[in-house]
């Protein structure tokens, strides 16, 4: 289907509130994220109506409408064009705190450090099933080749991309955590790769009784080994060394700062983990492994059905990031994740409720969205069917699905299913099973059983009524009144409170020689800037600096500064956007004139009438001190 997507982000924003009640956007893969001054004005109803929607929900301080792959990265393109501004990293940060409790607060940023790390490990678990598929001798059988035949240099090679994300584990770890908690990354990376120096003994053949490799002892009872594959050790090293290095860099004297901070840093933290941290938290950590794979291990797959049952459950409530680390631990201890196989189950049992529903439904805009958000499930990106469809009208098909969870994660429990990786799920998380020709088989069958069960309870017994209830004939919206188009101004207005500002004496030589046509210029005492005449918004610059109307065959063009397009908006706030009818007086823009200043640039604001050459004249009218809207040029057409 093609849609308008200038059309629908119009649409949008008008259903969010307006323009003025939309802070910033920003957008993933499948959601539109708008953070909202007030979130009771945002209408579900009426963005649920919009083209391509497929749901919407409010979490982590956003507003987020589902669009889907595809759509959501043009609508957002759309939306930035009206006018709506970019979200930045720190806005994001504070929204998704907003409203939080402490354990939230650190979930949350706990997610944030170990998200980043989670494309590597994908991308380490398809190596490892690529490798544990094509380097058995079974497979190898085939052609007469055993593993003794496999070159060294290829064995070498494939050991090198399977091998280095666990290997500099810690490494990856120290540097998020860092980055997360205000430190210097890079500092984060040096210290992480320190605590898997080739010059300590590895972590992994110390684990391994016939290597007789054995820890340093320090004292004759602190074990000092290298920590390849541990998490915990170097998150809690990343977390205090960057508020070590926040402390220093405030206390430390600027003049000493670029040498002595990352020196004490690297020194303290060093010691600290090999001596402390490492031999605490490492006991701790296969302490924890131990319990979650005993838990795993429960008798008749009860950890499997646990865990699934509640896996959607604590999706929604954000507490899934903490798993990440769990998973993390099993792969770099055992190479294995069992927990994959579970969430795999989710994604196909969540499919297969998404899609009778949206077969069976009447209503068209469940019809419409329904199979693309099951295509996106099966993708292993569920947010389109969990919030759009199974969550929308009610927990009948969410317990359901709730349900099958369950028996689907009891059922990859007992028949010890594990994946080679994370982060990836459903059809795309078969790559993690084809080691194992057994493994494969399982999965296949097991996903096949729970889509077809998932679709056929939900057909019988769970597909909720006001989705078959059809749509009611829509009213005929009734045409809006076309504006009147602004009539020709004789007079242009002063644009802001100041000293005029003739076009000879101009500090741009573009505006004093006329290159754009006749102008003048205003040095302003204040920084707000206003509209000099009735008319459009034709133009608005993204660096705010310069705004165009267009007034009843009058072109003009407002310029602020000179050269402050270098300033790329710092300082600039506009109040109006591309399209908008203005009245003379309305507030364009707000200024910083000391940010102007201090950034060295003239902070005159320049008048032009670009088309001045189509009129049969354009004069100056001011002189002296101007207040906003005091005659600055006169024209006549």
């Amino acid at each position: 289907m093609t849609y308008d997507y200038a059309k629908i982000a119009r649409e949008v924003i008008a259903a969010v509130g307006g323009a003025e009640n939309i802070r910033s956007a920003a957008h993933c893969a499948t959601r539109l994220r708008l953070i909202v001054a007030d979130r009771d004005k945002a209408d579900d109803e009426k963005v649920g109506e919009i083209d391509a929607v497929k749901g919407t929900f409010f979490t982590a301080g956003q507003y987020q409408i589902i669009f889907g792959t595809g759509h959501v990265n043009r609508v957002y393109e759309q939306v930035v064009q009206l006018g709506i501004a970019e979200t930045t990293a720190s806005e994001a940060k504070e929204a998704k705190m907003e409203g939080k409790n402490q354990l939230q607060k650190a979930i949350r940023t706990f997610g944030d450090v170990f998200v980043p790390v989670i494309p590597a490990l994908v991308a380490t678990g398809l190596f490892l099933g690529l490798k544990g598929a094509l380097f058995n001798n079974n497979f190898l059988a085939l052609f007469g080749l055993t593993n003794a035949d496999i070159p060294q240099t290829l064995q070498v090679l494939v050991e090198v991309l399977s091998g280095t994300t666990f290997a500099f584990l810690p490494a990856i770890v120290c540097w998020s955590t860092f980055r997360v908690f205000g430190g210097s990354p890079v500092l984060g990376l040096i210290l992480g790769l320190m605590l898997v120096n080739g010059a300590l003994p590895n972590a992994y053949s110390v684990a391994d009784p016939s290597s007789g490799v054995v820890p340093l002892m320090l004292f004759g009872f602190i074990p000092i080994v290298g920590y390849q594959g541990s998490i915990l050790p170097a998150f809690v090293a990343g977390v205090i060394g960057s508020k070590l290095e926040k402390k220093l860099r405030k206390t430390v004297p600027p003049i000493f700062d670029f040498m002595i901070t990352p020196f004490l840093v690297l020194l303290i933290m060093l010691v600290l983990s090999l001596l402390v941290i490492g031999p605490l938290l490492h006991q701790l950590e296969n302490v924890l492994l131990v319990i979650v794979e005993a838990a795993l291990g429960l008798p008749l797959g009860l950890g499997g059905m646990i865990v699934g049952f509640f896996w959607s459950i604590i999706t929604l409530t954000g507490v899934h990031h903490i798993f990440n680390m769990l998973e993390i631990s099993l792969l770099s201890n055992t190479g294995f994740n069992p927990f994959n196989a579970i969430l795999c189950m989710c994604g196909f049992s969540s499919a297969g409720v998404c899609l009778a529903i949206s077969l069976k439904a009447r209503k068209k805009e469940i019809r419409a969205i329904g199979p693309s958000a099951t295509a996106s499930a099966l993708l292993g990106i569920g947010e389109p069917a969990l919030f759009g469809v199974i969550l929308r009208y009610g927990l009948k098909p969410f317990l359901l699905s709730c349900s099958i969870n369950g028996v689907a994660g009891m059922i990859a429990m007992l028949l010890g299913m594990q994946g080679t990786g994370n982060g990836i799920t459903t059809i795309p998380g078969i790559l993690l099973y084809i080691y194992s020709p057994t493994q494969l088989i399982m999965y296949v069958v097991l996903a096949a059983a729970v889509f077809a069960t998932a679709f056929s309870l939900t057909w019988m017994f769970a597909v909720p009524p006001e989705v078959m209830e059809a749509d009611a004939p829509k009213k005929q919206a009734e045409p809006a009144p076309t504006p009147a188009p602004a009539a020709f101004p004789e007079i242009v207005g002063s644009v802001a409170k100041g000293a005029f500002v003739p076009m000879e004496e101009l500090p741009d030589p573009t505006f004093s020689q006329g290159v754009l046509g006749f102008c003048c210029g205003v040095t302003p005492v204040d920084g707000k800037v206003y509209a000099p005449v009735d008319g459009v918004i034709s133009q608005l610059a993204d660096t705010l600096h310069a705004i165009g109307i267009e007034a009843g065959g009058a072109e003009l063009l407002i310029h602020v500064g000179v050269d402050t397009v270098e300033m790329k908006g710092d300082g600039f706030t506009a109040h109006v956007k591309e399209g908008q009818t203005v009245k003379k007086g309305d507030l364009l823009l707000t200024v910083d004139l000391a940010k102007v200043e201090a950034a060295g640039h003239p902070t005159t604001i320049m008048v032009a009438v670009t088309n001045s050459d189509d009129l049969m004249s354009v004069e100056a009218k001011g002189s002296g001190a101007l207040q906003p809207g005091d005659a600055l040029m006169a024209l006549r057409a």
